[in-house]
């Protein structure tokens, strides 16, 4: 059953519309038509199910018959804090995160990351874009939470509670990531910090350390920081997640 967002889903409803994107892909590229089955979710937790009932000019409407919620949700809160990357490398990490069940998602700045362009409601479109085919594809209903860029000192004192560690690499003090992990309570809630290119400075390290964060590593061998968030996120949902 092909999966499709709508933020325009109504619990109780009787009838969805696809429109935008969504409804282009339908028509378009997998040619559905009326009486195909498919699923519509809202990125909120809401997801029905049920068939084309009619093709309009610029949308479809589905006929509901049938509703789930909570699919497929990591029970760990579990927030990722990148910093900002070049290219098209923060999709590419949106997209990996959102499968990996993270609930947040913040890029910062740093010293030694390259400045948003003057385009950033436009990255703020594409980045939602990322999440919302990785959310189709990985059975989601709820989209991770992707907010604005800040810098990292004001990013790391918007974290939240819980457990917060930052990814250090080469010389400093660290633990591994695994064994910061070990006394995590059930409920509590995760944040990651992860390095840009350039990775963090020193002073980087002590803002953070100041604002509670535990320096971990994740292995030996310095990797990209897309490489890198994947890794811990992967890590942080086998030991304390819903990976098994």
């Amino acid at each position: 059953m092909r999966r499709f967002f709508s933020e325009d889903i109504t619990a109780g409803a009787e009838a969805v519309r696809i429109s935008g994107d969504e409804f282009t892909h339908l028509k378009r590229v997998l040619r559905l038509k009326q009486g195909d089955p498919v699923a519509v979710f809202d990125g909120k937790g809401l997801e029905v199910t049920g068939r084309i009932a009619a093709m309009e000019a610029g949308y479809a409407i589905v006929s509901v018959e049938g509703t789930t919620t909570n699919r497929l949700e990591s029970k760990r809160r579990v927030r990722l804090l990148q910093g900002l990357l070049k290219s098209d490398k923060p999709e590419f990490v949106i997209q990996k995160a959102t499968e990996l069940g993270v609930a947040a998602i913040t890029f910062f700045t740093t010293s030694r990351t390259v400045p948003i362009s003057n385009g950033a409601k436009t990255k703020g479109t594409r980045w939602k874009k990322a999440a919302i085919e990785a959310a189709k594809q990985c059975g989601r209903t709820r989209l991770p939470e992707i907010t604005p860029v800040a810098a990292l000192k004001d990013t790391l004192k918007e974290s939240g509670e819980g457990i917060k560690l930052i990814l250090r690499e080469g010389e400093g003090k660290t633990i591994p990531i695994k064994d910061a992990l070990k006394n995590a309570v059930p409920d509590s809630a995760i944040a990651v910090a992860v390095g840009p290119e350039g990775g963090f400075s020193a002073e980087d390290i002590a803002i953070a350390e100041k604002a509670g964060f535990i320096a971990v590593s994740i292995g030996p061998r310095i990797l990209r920081a897309e490489t890198a968030a994947i890794a811990a996120l992967s890590i942080i949902q086998c030991e304390a997640g819903d990976l098994q």
